[in-house]
């Protein structure tokens, strides 16, 4: 079994690193051990943040296509290539968790094609509607779209950070998807800022943003609830769960300390509502690097 991934140590997190040039990077993940209940004695806990395989691909390839057609209207050179940047990203993101989607959930017999589809579907109407509009109608629904990513990206770059310096060793975490989920949080973190630099740069103002992060608090934390449920639906050992019960026992789990909390769901909230908000405030871009160079997955795939 591969040895579990270390958080960084405190001395590389001390200080940020300073700006970054954003860039993709291969990884490779070989799920065939990893366990359905990959935090042991946890199944809410695993299946909640589990959920992330089934929102994330749908939500990243929406972020690449929309980013990918705000590129011709960004006027600064150095946002131009962190939003290049931060594009890769999102691609390997997608196409990560859609492996995850179709090996592992598949290997513990919860059936996901159904879903699969409808976002498959959702996108490519996405796109379709979009090539019919105007360029100025384009535009705006582009523009829109940024603003909405952008509090998007305030969720995962909490997240991220808090996959970072979580103590999955603690509770026996499968070291695969431990290091699948800290991978991913530390490149959430590390290009955190791009989406709000790129809202602001074409000239989504604080208030919209602000409203925008608010509609999209409910949409993600209903998507962890309910994606939560519907795997441990599938999982026999833990039968009969509907989104309520699945929503008591993930507050269960967060007060033994196994899954964020609500205080930090919490926090994140009235962060984003500060009227000095920086994206850089969340999180540190030495600790992500430090971590991103030594991902088992990361090394693998230098390797491969």
């Amino acid at each position: 079994m591969p040895t579990a991934p270390q958080a960084p140590p405190a001395e590389l997190c001390a200080a940020d690193s300073g700006p970054v040039s954003l860039h993709a990077r291969d990884v490779v993940f070989d799920f065939s051990q990893s366990p359905l209940e990959w935090i042991p004695g946890e199944a809410v806990a695993s299946h909640t943040i589990s959920a992330l395989n089934l929102m994330l691909p749908v939500g990243e390839k929406m972020f690449v296509e929309i980013f990918g057609r705000a590129l011709p209207h960004i006027k600064d050179e150095q946002l131009r290539q962190d939003v290049i940047g931060f594009i890769g990203q999102e691609q390997i993101h997608a196409s990560t968790h859609d492996h995850a989607l179709s090996e592992f959930f598949v290997n513990h017999g919860i059936d996901v094609a159904a879903f699969t589809a409808s976002c498959e579907s959702f996108l490519e109407v996405l796109r379709t509607q979009l090539d019919r509009l105007s360029a100025e109608a384009e535009y705006r629904i582009v523009v829109f779209g940024v603003g909405m990513i952008a509090g998007l990206e305030h969720f995962t770059a909490t997240g991220g950070d808090w996959l970072l310096n979580h103590d999955f060793e603690k509770y026996g975490a499968d070291p695969v998807i431990t290091d699948m989920f800290r991978w991913h949080g530390a490149e959430e973190v590390e290009h955190r800022s791009v989406a709000y630099d790129l809202a602001r740069h074409l000239g989504v103002s604080r208030g919209t943003l602000v409203a925008q992060y608010i509609a999209m608090t409910g949409a993600v934390l209903s998507g962890l609830v309910v994606g939560g449920a519907l795997i441990t639906k599938g999982d026999p050992r833990v039968p009969n769960v509907g989104p309520i019960t699945a929503l008591r026992l993930a507050t269960k789990a967060m007060n033994s300390g196994s899954l964020f909390s609500w205080k930090m769901i919490g926090s994140a909230f009235r962060a984003y509502l500060r009227p000095d908000f920086t994206p850089e405030s969340i999180g540190s871009t030495a600790q992500a690097v430090a971590y991103l160079a030594k991902s088992p997955a990361a090394k693998a795939a230098s390797h491969a």
